[in-house]
């Protein structure tokens, strides 16, 4: 869970606390006599919005999620998923249609950044070359002879 999720859980917890309370004292009228109902009320619908707000954190994409483009979020994942990839795990993480995912892969073999290949059992795999560790420990100076 991201940081800012938790503490606008926290938020919404603690919020919800004294919006309970204030409705209790004004339900159950043990608000004292120097505290006007008016005060009470005002703080329920006080902790009401610090708790929406609270909720909004909690439940926010992060700013630069939103921001990525398809073919960068498909090579987010291929870097989180060591280089190869098949398409209903592109569905799946990247949150995108399959037709739309099917176009983003073709582009990334068009533009050299990925290669399609099959397994035994006739299934695609996508092989980002950047984000395999073997390609990357066996990579030598070209200028090297």
């Amino acid at each position: 869970m991201r940081p800012l999720a938790l503490v606008g859980w926290l938020i919404v917890a603690f919020s919800g606390f004294f919006v309970l309370a204030a409705i209790g004292d004004l339900l159950g009228g043990s608000a004292g006599e120097d505290v006007e109902p008016g005060v009470v009320a005002g703080l329920a619908v006080f902790f009401a919005v610090v708790g929406y707000l609270g909720y909004r954190l909690a439940v926010s994409r992060p700013a630069g999620a939103a921001a990525l483009l398809p073919e960068q979020r498909v090579l987010e994942l291929a870097q989180r998923m060591q280089g190869r990839l098949t398409l209903a795990e592109v569905v799946l993480h990247c949150k995108m249609p399959v037709p739309q995912a099917k176009e983003v892969m073709k582009t990334l073999v068009r533009q050299g950044l990925a290669e399609l290949h099959l397994t035994d059992g006739g299934e695609e795999v996508y092989a980002f070359g950047g984000f395999i560790p073997e390609e990357k420990a066996s990579a030598k100076d070209p200028f090297e002879t």
